[in-house]
């Protein structure tokens, strides 16, 4: 007689059957041994046998040698009942097995060879008028007070030909940030990170609730609040809030390099921002120990190996609920460990404060250094009260960039701009040159930290990044329609000693007495010894009006100050008028839950 399948057949037909009325749920599976290409084999097998639905299974192939070591699958991802995850558990190849966890959000808290397509000279000085406090606070150098200048000033290079990843949320490339200019939404590559469950969500779109990834993109590259405008970016989006959708980013972006990298293994080079990170708890990573510790060493093996060929991967240093929280996330973490297991090389970026009297104060809400986690800070960005492009209004037809309380942490993503923007420059090539890819991303890192400085005398220990240029430079535009053209080079201030006087600023000073005359504009011009054109400076000096010229001439800062020996130039008959004090930044609205402590928050609280 015939059994009854449900109390007496154990065929797989019938085993399927029952466990086909069970819910299911999306799983992830790790291998003992990622290195056992015996092992990743029988994984398949062992799904393909027992997973009904086979448009569930993904499997995170990498099938070469990583960091020195074979690595074959990261891992896998299904769609299992209960029972089926208990079956896989007790195979011995499978190292560890737990339910996918995607309500932690990490975030909160072309074909381009960029060896060869670098910009051959620096283009000249490009000012960016009347920008935002942040954009400014980027190329103010030590003599400059933030208050006394309005330009963010930039070689026209801008980081032409540079390929920066951005692991992330996505992009909302409709935003105005990403259609004018250098016109960056164009120029944007996609790779798509999967998680458990089938393949899925490969929309070149933004979810994240704030447009995470959008604000990440915007501070690298954008028109008007991006360091680099003219970077190659890769956008690696996560297509869902779990560990294995951004550690399969990781294992694109590497897939992505390597053909760069064998092209030309002596010159390779890019940036890889990582805006995120995951705590080594159940609520990140999973329930399963074993599951969290080959997680933390496939990832950690990838960028090592990244790094390896010439990738500066940058972090920040991510947000607390209040002050001295100490840092506690991967991959922050694998700066601070020793040996082997630690990568030193990684640049951890903290927040400090533009607005008001607090410029390069540091945002209390960054985590810090402890002797547990052994994490340096390398260097500090603006973070707090900052624009940026934002999700809001729907994924199309942005008409305009949002300035409010950010809810993430950009700081990063200007450090990954900045680092674009010096490998674009090629006044810097030889300094940031070296055959082993490795040694190049040190050399990038210092050229990073060693331009920082602190704004703040009494934070001397708190250094912020700047681009190494002057709104006072003389350097001539890139190009004539420039609107910088035929204005004059601004000089900061002056002080007496005896008859001398001292400029300072970045431009040769003419110690002839001028000549004025009249232009088209109105605006007070004087002729120069050497026929130059340029504009008329008018100093007060111990109660006595003098003039000068400011003319063109090789930039001299930060070698020092420049001193007029001779007796200043004759007075014009009308002085020019004291230009405007330039209005106060618009203070950005909203309203923020100040507890909300998500990971890598350094803006602080749900704000709308």
């Amino acid at each position: 007689a015939a059994q009854d399948p449900q109390e007496g057949d154990t065929s797989r037909s019938a085993l399927q059957g029952r466990e086909e009325e069970e819910a299911t749920e999306v799983y992830v599976i790790y291998a003992e041994d990622v290195s056992v290409k015996s092992q990743a084999d029988a994984i398949n097998e062992l799904l393909d046998t027992i997973v009904s639905d086979k448009s569930t299974i993904y499997a995170s192939e990498v099938n070469d040698k990583v960091n020195g070591k074979d690595m074959w699958t990261l891992f896998w991802g299904a769609s299992l009942t209960a029972s089926q995850a208990e079956k896989i558990r007790a195979d011995p190849n499978v190292g560890g097995i737990t339910k996918s966890v995607t309500t932690y959000d990490p975030t909160m808290s072309v074909t381009v060879d960029a060896a060869a397509s670098l910009e051959k000279r620096d283009s000249g000085i490009t000012r960016q008028r009347n920008a935002a406090e942040e954009m400014k606070f980027l190329s103010q150098p030590y003599h400059l007070e933030l208050r006394n200048f309005n330009d963010y000033v930039y070689d026209g290079t801008a980081g032409s030909g540079v390929t920066v990843y951005i692991s992330d949320s996505g992009a909302n490339l409709d935003n105005i940030e990403f259609k004018y200019g250098a016109n960056v939404g164009q120029r944007v590559r996609w790779l798509f990170g999967q998680g458990g469950g089938p393949v899925q969500n490969t929309d070149k779109v933004d979810l994240h609730p704030t447009g995470h990834g959008t604000c990440m993109l915007c501070k690298v590259t954008g028109n008007k609040f991006g360091v680099a405008k003219r970077v190659n970016p890769v956008v690696a989006r996560a297509v869902q809030q779990s560990s294995e959708s951004f550690l399969d980013t990781i294992r694109q972006i590497r897939a992505d390099f390597l053909p760069i990298y064998n092209r030309d293994p002596r010159r390779a080079r890019a940036i890889l921002n990582l805006s995120w990170g995951f705590e080594d708890t159940k609520y990140a990573l999973g329930d399963d120990e074993l599951v969290r510790t080959r997680w933390i060493n496939e990832f950690r093996d990838i960028l090592k190996e990244l790094i390896s060929m010439g990738v500066a991967i940058v972090v920040p240093t991510g947000n607390a609920p209040g002050p001295n929280f100490p840092i506690n996330q991967y991959p922050q973490l694998f700066k601070g460990q020793s040996g082997n297991d630690g990568i030193p090389e990684l640049i951890v970026v903290g927040g400090v404060e533009v607005y008001d009297d607090k410029t390069g104060d540091l945002w209390p809400r960054g985590r810090v250094r402890t002797d547990d986690n052994n994490v340096d800070i390398d260097v500090y960005a603006p973070s707090y009260l900052i624009n940026c492009a934002d999700n809001k209004g729907g994924l199309r037809n942005r008409l305009e960039v949002t300035a409010h309380k950010l809810i993430f942490v950009p700081a990063a993503s200007q450090v990954s701009g900045l680092g674009a923007y010096f490998l674009g420059l090629s006044s810097l090539e030889k300094t940031l040159h070296d055959d082993d890819g490795r040694q190049r991303v040190i050399k990038l890192k210092k050229q990073i930290v060693t331009s920082a400085w602190a704004r703040n005398n009494d934070q001397k220990d708190i250094k912020a990044i700047w681009n190494t240029e002057d709104p006072g430079t003389c350097r001539p535009p890139p190009k004539s329609s420039d609107s910088s053209v035929g204005q004059p080079c601004q000089v900061s201030s002056t002080t007496a000693t005896g008859n001398d006087l001292t400029i300072m600023g970045d431009c040769y000073i003419t110690t002839v007495t001028p000549t004025v005359k009249d232009n088209p504009t109105g605006e007070p011009q004087c002729s120069c010894a050497d026929g130059a054109i340029a504009g008329v400076g008018v100093t007060q000096v111990m109660g006595t009006t003098y003039s000068w010229c400011q003319t063109s001439g090789p930039p001299v800062y930060p070698t020092g100050m420049l001193t007029v020996t001779s007796a200043p130039p004759s007075t014009p008959e009308e002085e020019p008028e004291e230009p405007e004090e330039p209005e106060e930044p618009e203070k950005p609205e909203g309203k923020c839950n100040k507890d909300d402590a998500s990971p890598l928050n350094i803006g602080g609280g749900d704000c709308e």
